[in-house]
Protein backbone atom coordinates (compact mmCIF):
# COMPACT_ATOMS: atom_id res chain seq x y z
CA UNK A 1 0.00 0.00 0.00
CA UNK A 2 3.05 2.01 0.75
CA UNK A 3 3.80 5.62 2.32
CA UNK A 4 0.30 7.55 3.51
CA UNK A 5 -0.02 11.70 4.51
CA UNK A 6 -1.13 10.61 8.00
CA UNK A 7 0.53 12.46 10.30
CA UNK A 8 2.51 11.35 13.55
CA UNK A 9 -0.33 13.00 15.51
CA UNK A 10 -2.77 10.93 13.75
CA UNK A 11 -0.84 7.75 13.78
CA UNK A 12 -0.54 8.00 17.59
CA UNK A 13 -4.38 8.77 18.05
CA UNK A 14 -4.96 4.89 16.02
CA UNK A 15 -5.97 2.39 17.95
CA UNK A 16 -2.61 -0.40 19.08
CA UNK A 17 -2.85 -3.69 17.82
CA UNK A 18 -1.12 -6.33 19.80
CA UNK A 19 0.67 -8.46 17.55
CA UNK A 20 2.89 -11.85 18.10
CA UNK A 21 6.13 -10.08 17.22
CA UNK A 22 5.22 -6.68 19.26
CA UNK A 23 5.17 -4.76 16.07
CA UNK A 24 4.06 -1.16 16.52
CA UNK A 25 1.17 -1.18 14.54
CA UNK A 26 -1.96 0.87 14.89
CA UNK A 27 -5.62 0.00 12.98
CA UNK A 28 -8.14 2.85 12.19
CA UNK A 29 -11.24 2.60 10.25
CA UNK A 30 -10.55 -1.62 9.46
CA UNK A 31 -7.13 0.38 8.20
CA UNK A 32 -3.71 -0.62 9.46
CA UNK A 33 -0.25 1.55 9.67
CA UNK A 34 3.04 1.15 10.89
CA UNK A 35 5.63 3.85 10.52
CA UNK A 36 8.99 4.36 9.60
CA UNK A 37 11.90 6.59 10.29
CA UNK A 38 13.30 7.65 7.00
CA UNK A 39 15.88 9.45 5.41
CA UNK A 40 19.04 10.88 6.86
CA UNK A 41 17.31 13.43 8.95
CA UNK A 42 15.02 10.65 10.39
CA UNK A 43 11.53 12.01 9.31
CA UNK A 44 8.67 9.51 10.37
CA UNK A 45 6.08 8.20 7.66
CA UNK A 46 3.08 6.50 8.43
CA UNK A 47 2.71 3.48 5.74
CA UNK A 48 -0.41 1.68 4.94
CA UNK A 49 -1.04 -2.26 5.29
CA UNK A 50 -2.94 -3.97 3.23
CA UNK A 51 -5.67 -6.12 5.44
CA UNK A 52 -4.78 -9.36 3.61
CA UNK A 53 -1.46 -9.14 4.73
CA UNK A 54 -1.79 -8.06 8.19
CA UNK A 55 -3.85 -11.57 8.15
CA UNK A 56 -0.93 -13.53 6.08
CA UNK A 57 1.08 -12.10 9.12
CA UNK A 58 -1.29 -13.02 12.20
CA UNK A 59 -1.85 -16.62 10.57
CA UNK A 60 2.12 -17.00 10.37
CA UNK A 61 2.37 -17.56 6.70
CA UNK A 62 4.53 -14.66 6.73
CA UNK A 63 6.88 -13.13 9.52
CA UNK A 64 6.35 -9.37 11.09
CA UNK A 65 9.56 -8.39 8.92
CA UNK A 66 7.96 -9.57 6.01
CA UNK A 67 5.43 -7.81 6.84
CA UNK A 68 7.44 -4.71 7.53
CA UNK A 69 9.37 -4.94 4.48
CA UNK A 70 5.83 -5.09 1.96
CA UNK A 71 4.81 -1.83 3.93
CA UNK A 72 7.82 0.13 3.07
CA UNK A 73 8.20 -1.61 -0.27
CA UNK A 74 4.79 -2.56 -1.91
CA UNK A 75 6.28 -5.95 -2.18
CA UNK A 76 6.90 -9.28 -0.21
CA UNK A 77 10.78 -9.60 0.39
CA UNK A 78 12.79 -11.89 -2.41
CA UNK A 79 12.61 -15.41 -1.11
CA UNK A 80 15.64 -17.36 -1.44
CA UNK A 81 15.55 -18.97 -4.76
CA UNK A 82 14.61 -15.25 -6.21
CA UNK A 83 18.11 -13.94 -3.95
CA UNK A 84 19.99 -17.14 -5.76
CA UNK A 85 18.85 -16.00 -9.55
CA UNK A 86 19.26 -12.56 -8.75
CA UNK A 87 22.96 -13.20 -7.36
CA UNK A 88 23.06 -15.39 -10.75
CA UNK A 89 22.36 -12.80 -13.04
CA UNK A 90 24.53 -10.23 -11.79
CA UNK A 91 27.48 -13.05 -11.85
CA UNK A 92 26.95 -13.80 -15.24
CA UNK A 93 26.84 -10.03 -16.48
CA UNK A 94 29.92 -9.42 -15.18
CA UNK A 95 31.70 -12.84 -15.48
CA UNK A 96 34.80 -11.51 -13.20
CA UNK A 97 33.09 -12.42 -10.05
CA UNK A 98 33.35 -16.18 -11.05
CA UNK A 99 37.20 -16.08 -10.50
CA UNK A 100 37.34 -13.39 -7.83
CA UNK A 101 34.89 -15.02 -5.52
CA UNK A 102 35.18 -18.82 -6.37
CA UNK A 103 32.08 -19.11 -4.22
CA UNK A 104 29.96 -17.77 -6.82
CA UNK A 105 30.60 -20.75 -8.74
CA UNK A 106 28.50 -22.78 -6.62
CA UNK A 107 25.02 -20.94 -8.48
CA UNK A 108 26.14 -22.69 -11.51
CA UNK A 109 26.15 -26.25 -13.04
CA UNK A 110 29.08 -27.63 -14.19
CA UNK A 111 27.86 -27.91 -17.75
CA UNK A 112 26.81 -23.95 -17.19
CA UNK A 113 30.61 -23.24 -15.84
CA UNK A 114 32.28 -24.88 -19.06
CA UNK A 115 30.96 -22.38 -20.57
CA UNK A 116 31.21 -19.47 -18.53
CA UNK A 117 34.28 -19.77 -16.98
CA UNK A 118 36.45 -19.72 -20.77
CA UNK A 119 35.10 -16.54 -20.54
CA UNK A 120 35.69 -15.43 -16.99
CA UNK A 121 38.80 -16.03 -17.19
CA UNK A 122 39.79 -14.35 -20.72
CA UNK A 123 37.69 -11.49 -19.61
CA UNK A 124 40.19 -11.57 -15.96
CA UNK A 125 43.32 -11.65 -18.02
CA UNK A 126 42.28 -8.61 -20.44
CA UNK A 127 41.79 -7.11 -17.34
CA UNK A 128 44.52 -7.51 -14.98
CA UNK A 129 47.01 -9.14 -17.49
CA UNK A 130 46.95 -12.58 -15.93
CA UNK A 131 45.06 -14.69 -13.87
CA UNK A 132 45.09 -14.71 -9.88
CA UNK A 133 48.18 -16.93 -8.65
CA UNK A 134 45.84 -18.59 -6.63
CA UNK A 135 43.23 -19.50 -8.94
CA UNK A 136 42.56 -23.13 -9.76
CA UNK A 137 39.83 -23.43 -12.39
CA UNK A 138 36.61 -25.41 -11.52
CA UNK A 139 36.37 -27.26 -14.61
CA UNK A 140 38.76 -30.03 -16.60
CA UNK A 141 40.41 -29.30 -19.47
Amino acid sequence: MGITKITWEEYENYKAVDTPDNLYIREHNGKYYTVFELGVASVRRVFEIDAADFEAYLSGERSGNDLLFKAQNDRWPPTEEEKKASEKRFVEKGLTPLIANPKSQELFTQEELEKLIPLAEQKWIDWKGKLPDDYVSPIER
